[in-house]
């Protein structure tokens, strides 16, 4: 208890200045030894029961005691009046002649200088004191220190800090934490202060068994474990041991041991504390490392969902139980043409249009009913299109609640069109059977017809008037005949026996063949060729039909004004390290209008009318069996067709 340094009348509560009997009765009022004072005369006036025990004269006996031989400087010399009352460490000369240093503290009195109280405190009591204070303020300290261990960021610091604290307050100088491991039932050193070698690595499970409560083991006790006999050998001064985790569920060890040190005082009280904090920090781990594992599973589920909602082909719709769109996938806007952001909160029949049988299957979803599949539904989207479409709905339930609702869309339009694209092509089978079969039948009457006309004219003179007549007739059954031709050529299976074929050299035997043609009708060739051009595989007559078709085609696109042919001979390398030979035939003629390029090798398909529609679709057909391509490009006052077979691989 710390003493004022000085007194006020307020501080007494009177009026009128306090006498000599009323500082006798503050002095014993005090809970130190002290004693009242003269200051001019360095008596003393009157001392309290703890001065008198403190000096070992009696009360009556230190009055009108003489100061200055009732206190000496630590080295015997006599005290000056200037330093009676200074704050400082004195020797007490008590009765008998024995000595003992105090510490003086001087208190002055609202007596104008007068008198003047000593209070006195006994040097070694006083450093024993202020140790208890040390002592008791690191036990604060390192208290709070543990107490902050299972709050630190991560479980090693945490760790180190409670190690930290147990080393202040136990004193040990070796401490080490053991605990179960998942793999092996051996217990692991996992941390620890102090020299490690002095205790083993890892401890058989039977040491904790035979150390299920708190334990001390000292020289000349029982060895119960792996752990007193490392003790004994390494001749520690003692080890203290205490499970970690629950009883009858520990999870580790803790052990405290020193090798000159005794074992301090409440070590038990300070192992159970200990044993706490440690408990929580590793149970905390293990709970933390399960969260995070349950997170990580989370969010990795998370992602396989989400990339499955995003690659998935189908529309995706997630409804809350109100039936208001939580979120669709990229699927369902393309199906429906709503973007995610625009759905979210709005009720699903402003999103979801369809026939009358689609609210009944949602209000089914709604009440926990099983998922329900719609066949050929109209669905419209946003623009007003209507498509089919197959819908299924699957509530989502956590035991008999409903979470949500969610609704997958096939879109059965692509189906659709391939079922009617096939529906087409056995229609076209059979037509093309059919048409094969008329051409074949036909053919021989049209031979006889014409056969007829050539008699009729022999036997006509040159002058009949019906000999006109009958070159025009007999024209018509060349027409038929030749039409009949090509519908059997185009009709039959595309079968040829392949060689190795030089393009440069068929091209350019083409083109001398019809330069008598190209002469007549004003147009001008060129062939560009490259001379180390590869070989392709293919069937040489074949070829020949298909570029004889583009060339004439190309003259005859240029004969009423004339122009040029450009032909262009070269090999290409394609994707995935791919070659062909590229045939390209450029003409200067009017150009295909852009709305005839996709029909032109349709068969049939004509704008020449003395033509049959089917030269270029047989082109096509070829091409596509020797496993090349065929392109058209078109524009006003040109026209290029790009013809790429592969190279031959031998």
């Amino acid at each position: 208890m710390s003493e004022p340094s000085q007194f006020s009348l307020s501080a007494l509560g009177r009026r009128r200045a306090p006498g000599l009997p009323e500082f006798e009765a503050i002095l014993d009022l005090l809970s130190r030894a002290a004693i009242l004072v003269d200051a001019q005369t360095l008596r003393i006036h009157s001392a309290n029961a703890l001065a008198s025990e403190l000096t070992t004269f009696t009360r009556a006996e230190l009055a009108d005691f003489d100061l200055r031989v009732l206190f000496t400087h630590p080295d015997d010399t006599s005290l000056k009046k200037s330093e009676v009352f200074d704050p400082r460490t004195v020797t007490l000369n008590r009765r008998g002649g024995s000595k003992v240093l105090v510490r003086l503290s001087p208190a002055t009195l609202p007596t104008k200088g007068k008198w003047v109280i000593l209070s006195m405190e006994e040097e070694t009591l006083l450093k024993r004191q202020q140790s208890e204070q040390r002592r008791s303020q690191e036990l604060w300290e390192n208290l709070q220190l543990l107490a902050s261990a299972p709050q630190q960021p991560d479980f090693e610091t945490s760790i180190n800090v409670a190690l930290l604290a147990s080393r202040e307050l136990t004193g040990a100088a070796l401490l080490s934490l053991y605990r179960a491991n998942d793999h092996r039932p051996d217990l692991e050193r996992f941390a620890g202060l102090g020299d490690s070698s002095l205790l083993p690595e890892t401890l058989p499970p039977q040491d904790l068994a035979a150390l299920p409560k708190p334990h001390l083991w000292m020289p000349g006790k029982r060895n119960l474990s792996d752990l007193h006999r490392s003790g004994h050998s390494h001749k520690l001064s003692y080890m203290a041991t205490i499970p970690l985790g629950k009883p009858k569920a520990s999870i580790g060890l803790l052990v405290v041991a020193d090798a000159q040190a005794p074992p301090p005082d409440h070590l038990f009280q300070i192992l159970r504390l200990l044993a706490d904090t440690f408990t929580a920090i590793v149970q905390q781990a293990v709970l933390i490392s399960q969260l995070q594992e349950i997170i990580s599973d989370q969010a990795r589920g998370l992602r396989i969902s989400a990339t499955v909602e995003e690659t998935a082909h189908e529309g995706l719709i997630v409804l809350m139980p109100d039936l208001h769109a939580l979120r669709i996938n990229p699927a369902a806007e393309a199906m429906l043409g709503y973007s995610a952001q625009e759905v979210f909160g709005q009720p699903v029949n402003h999103i979801l249009i369809g026939t009358e049988t689609l609210l009944p299957a949602l209000t089914a979803a709604q009440q926990g009913s099983a998922a329900n599949t719609l066949e050929n539904l109209r669905i419209y989207r946003r623009q007003g299109e209507a498509f089919l479409a197959q819908v299924r709905t699957l509530p989502i339930l956590k035991d008999t609640e409903l979470e949500g609702i969610v609704i997958l869309i096939k879109d059965l339009s692509e189906q659709e069109q391939i079922r009617e694209h096939t529906q087409q092509l056995e229609q076209h089978a059979i037509l093309g059977e059919i048409t094969a079969i008329f051409a074949h039948e036909v053919r021989n009457p049209i031979n006889n017809i014409s056969t007829g006309m050539q008699l009729l004219a022999l036997n006509l003179p040159e002058g009949d008037p019906n000999q006109q007549l009958i070159s025009r007739l007999q024209q018509d059954c060349d027409r038929l005949a030749e039409l009949m031709k090509s519908i059997l050529s185009f009709s039959k299976p595309a079968e040829y026996e392949m060689e190795n074929v030089d393009m440069g050299q068929l091209i350019q035997r083409l083109l001398e063949r019809t330069q008598l043609r190209m002469e007549r009708t004003n147009v001008k060739y060129h062939l560009q060729s490259d001379p180390r051009l590869p070989c392709i595989l293919g069937n040489p007559r074949a070829l020949e039909q298909v570029f004889n078709n583009l060339i004439t085609n190309a003259i005859h696109a240029m004969s009423e004004t004339g122009g040029h042919l450009a032909l262009k001979v070269q090999r290409m390398d394609g994707p995935e390290g791919r070659s062909y030979v590229e045939v390209s035939v450029a003409d200067t003629g009017p150009g295909i209008p852009k709305e005839q390029q996709e029909r032109i090798f349709q068969a049939f398909f004509t704008t020449n009318r003395n033509g049959t529609g089917l030269g270029l679709a047989i082109a096509k057909r070829i091409i596509t069996a020797h496993k090349g391509n065929i392109l058209v490009t078109s524009f006003p006052g040109g026209t290029i067709f790009h013809v790429q077979i592969p190279v031959s691989e031998s």
